[in-house]
């Protein structure tokens, strides 16, 4: 997460460098620490009255106790300056702690809650708080009007009608559907929805999850600003329009965060670069569009109050224009403290402006406390202002880089800055983020104003706008190579634990490596010792790393266009769910993972691609037993696993929903189909088995090539634990990831992971972008075999799960949570 030297810079008088105008001032760091902190412990835990009526207590006499600390003493002293220091951030503590978690308690307790819990279908009330995100077009073979790609949209629910009650609330929400159903609406539309309630997910800043059942029904129109900033991004769009992709999609994402356009590869080669900020517009980008407001007004000799006045329009209009993000927000209410200064004729303290716009936003919208989005970017901007002039200045005293200093100087303080919270998501530490964002950095600033300037000539010249947004297009050239190339580099990411001791860890490197920069010796010998484990880690390690990773449960093997997936259930022994269509194959992913024994093969059903390879672990290595779908479809198929379990002479047998059994580290339980549905698309597909496993410490939820009318049977008995199986870790994405899924059904399970086994350039567009783009709205990290060859699933030393593929992918590479 790096942005641009503007970005702490916004609202300084031109030329002025806080770093050099003095100390920082440190004075509202530790209220604003408190008051974030109060809100994220709050927001997660969910206090009770009791906890909250303290907080009040402590807040209303915490004034009291400040006046006291007032006194003067002897000489004029203050009398107890650390207390005043105590009391400070205990009263920023508690306010923390009661907006949070007073945002929070619907989420947890209440009539709400209690609706969600029970999934009732209800009537709801609510107003869009973001545009619609909707994938790539559904596939032509989608039909009826219940069909098309997953859409889902934030939204702040006003009033619910369950059964027998009607509620009134405004919390935040996420809806999700199907189809053009919610696609078209603009933010602040009034809609009346009837759907499906489920509760949110633990860390969630949302109160429920609505699953929309049919088409909302508007009320009104969106305020008129929404419909100006609508119609601008449409200009945008439109003038984007004439730039190839995926630079031409990756424009409106830079400028505004219009995300319906972008490449879903590109967007994954920007998140192997470390680059994933310019995917979506950031603080950097307000920071450029304010600042070149101030420039041009300066040129014009304005006053310092018109400077300001003009320059808050533009950051408020940004905000409404680019959607209040994180970053977005951060950076908005960032700025304005910093215009209001400027406007009153005093300098400004960066880092003072920086924690009054975190203890403004936490307290207004205590939601973005829990926010990673937002702790990345208030963490960059830190790392920017503390680090990055000291740093700069010593790379200038050396003439290390010579002009660069400042862009490499930045690139890394914010690097280094969000390490720690990028360990703490997963994914491993990037060794290509701080280099390329160094050579990209350069075209962000020309994108961004040529394509604003593109957006705002498009509402009254259509030939000036293309020929602007073909400019802006060249510099996202630029940028879309830069990501290609860095994403491809081997070795560029080191595997790191995630969560919160891998987020421990990181910051321990992080401390260590600030204090030996600190000395030129010991700086020289970390520059020695970095180059040497850069060097290791590239020429080296890959030839000594073996197959599979160290810790690994699960490995979905490259078997083509089908399903295996190993169960590890013992030192050299496996549970094999499904065979592939090659026997060869099959075969060779066993024999990589040294598995020597089988105890336990699951057929999920018994089409060729899932079925046929099954003499590669039939009659090749001890097979305990079969077991297979309740459907002995097709017939000559099931004649083939009939001939070769009886000539290894292993028992088959046929089981349904509530089946269970335990072999070695595996536990598993059938939870579909519960009845064999006929008259589908495919019978046997909507009878495959759907299995809950337990591999250790991780849980898997293995769905065949299950359609909707299966996983919706499956659905309506819950996706949560059942029965001491912990929550789904892993989801084996069903149908090689088709489009025809069931949109709660990939929602709902709240996996981390999403693992597609699916065959190179095969020839039904299997994974779908419809799909691709659900399972990145439910926040899980995606792995395909067609992308990266076999994919291991890694159980971490913090108990969190990582997904290492054997070799990276042209896009996708290493996917990890």
């Amino acid at each position: 997460m790096v942005a641009v030297a503007m970005e702490t810079g916004l609202g300084l008088p031109s030329g002025s460098d806080p770093a050099r105008e003095g100390p920082l001032d440190l004075r509202l760091v530790v209220p604003a620490a408190a008051a974030w902190g109060g809100a994220a412990a709050a927001g997660y835990w969910g206090p009770g009255p009791v906890f909250l009526g303290a907080a009040g207590l402590a807040l209303c006499g915490c004034p009291a106790g400040v006046l006291i600390a007032l006194r003067r003493g002897p000489g004029g002293r203050l009398g107890r300056p650390g207390a005043l220091v105590g009391l400070v951030a205990l009263a920023f503590l508690a306010a923390g702690v009661l907006v949070g978690g007073a945002a929070a308690r619907p989420r947890f307790a209440g009539p709400l809650a209690e609706l969600a819990r029970a999934h009732r279908t209800v009537d709801a009330e609510v107003v869009l708080s973001d545009d619609p995100k909707t994938s790539a077009s559904a596939p032509a073979a989608a039909a009826g009007p219940r069909e098309g790609p997953t859409v889902t949209a934030r939204a702040r629910l006003v009033a619910v009608t369950g059964p027998g009650r009607r509620l009134r609330a405004s919390v935040p929400v996420l809806l999700v559907g199907r189809g053009p159903d919610l696609a078209n609406y603009l933010p602040g539309q009034r809609l009346d929805v009837r759907a499906g309630l489920a509760p949110a997910g633990p860390g969630d800043t949302i109160a429920a999850v609505l699953f929309v059942r049919a088409p909302p029904r508007a009320r009104g129109s969106p305020p008129a600003v929404q419909r100006v900033a609508g119609w601008l991004r449409a200009g945008l769009r439109d003038a984007a329009a004439v730039v190839s992709q995926p630079a031409g999609g990756l424009l409106p994402a830079l400028v505004v965060g219009d995300t319906s356009g972008l490449d879903p590869g590109l967007k994954d080669d920007f998140r192997a670069a470390g680059m994933s900020h310019l995917t979506a517009v950031s603080g950097a980008n307000l920071a450029i569009t304010a600042g070149t407001v101030l420039f041009l007004l300066g040129r014009l000799r304005l006053g310092a109050r018109s400077r300001a006045v003009a320059a808050a329009l533009v950051v408020v209009g940004f905000v409404i224009l680019a959607r209040p993000s994180a970053s977005v927000v951060r950076a908005g209410a960032m700025g304005l403290v910093g215009l209001v200064a400027l406007a009153a004729g005093r300098p400004r303290a960066v880092l003072a402006a920086l924690a009054t716009a975190v203890i403004a936003v936490v307290l207004v919208a205590p939601a973005f406390a829990l926010s990673a989005g937002f702790a990345l970017s208030v963490l960059a901007t830190t790392g920017m202002i503390v680090w990055g002039p000291g740093w700069r200045d010593a790379l200038e005293r050396a003439r290390a880089v010579g002009r660069l200093g400042e862009v490499v100087a930045v690139a890394a303080a914010a690097q280094l800055a969000c390490t720690p919270v990028l360990a703490w998501l997963g994914g491993g530490v990037s060794l290509v983020a701080i280099p390329a964002n160094v050579v990209a950095a350069p075209a962000v600033a020309p994108a961004t104003v040529l394509g604003v300037s593109a957006m705002a000539v498009a509402a009254v010249n259509d030939p000036v706008a293309a020929l602007l947004a073909r400019l802006a297009g060249l510099a996202c050239r630029w940028l879309v190579l830069v990501a290609d190339v860095a994403a491809g580099v081997p070795a560029g990411t080191i595997g790191w634990p995630s969560g919160p001791a891998g987020a421990a860890a990181a910051l321990g490197c992080v401390v260590l490596v600030v204090a030996l920069a600190r000395r030129r010796p010991t700086r020289r010998l970390l520059v020695s010792a970095v180059v040497g484990l850069l060097a290791a880690r590239v020429l080296l390690l890959p030839r000594l790393a073996g197959w599979p990773p160290p810790g690994w449960r699960i490995v979905a093997c490259d078997v083509g266009q089908g399903d295996a997936l190993v169960l590890r259930s013992g030192a050299a022994s496996a549970v094999v769910v499904d065979v592939g269509p090659d026997l060869a194959l099959i075969a060779t992913c066993l024999d990589d993972l040294g598995v020597r024994e089988v105890p336990l093969v699951v057929l999920t059903h018994l089409h060729a691609d899932h079925a046929a390879g099954l003499s590669g672990v039939v009659g090749r290595l001890p097979v305990g037993e079969l077991v297979v779908s309740p459907l002995p479809e097709p017939a000559d198929q099931w004649d083939a696993v009939e001939r070769s379990a009886r000539a290894a002479g292993v028992p088959v047998r046929a089981v349904s929903a509530g089946a269970v059994g335990e072999t070695g580290a595996v536990r598993w339980r059938v939870i579909g189909p519960e009845r064999v549905l006929r008259g589908t698309a495919s019978d046997p597909n909507n009878a495959s088995l759907v299995v809950l496993a337990a591999v250790g410490g991780v849980t898997v939820l293995l769905t065949g090539d299950a359609e909707p009318p299966e996983q919706r049977q499956v659905a309506r008995r819950g996706l949560g634990p059942v029965d001491g199986f912990g929550p789904v870790d892993v989801l084996k994405v069903a149908h090689h990831g088709s489009g025809d899924q069931l949109p709660e059904f990939l929602t709902r399970t709240g996996a981390e992971i999403a693992l597609i086994s699916v065959g190179v350039d095969n020839t039904y567009g299997h994974p779908a972008p419809s799909t691709l783009a659900g399972l990145r709205a439910a926040g899980m990290a995606v792995a395909r075999t067609d992308l990266n060859g076999p994919v291991a699933v890694v159980e971490t030393a913090g108990g969190g799960v990582r997904a290492v593929a054997r070799r990276p992918g042209p896009r996708e590479g290493a996917a990890g949570s």
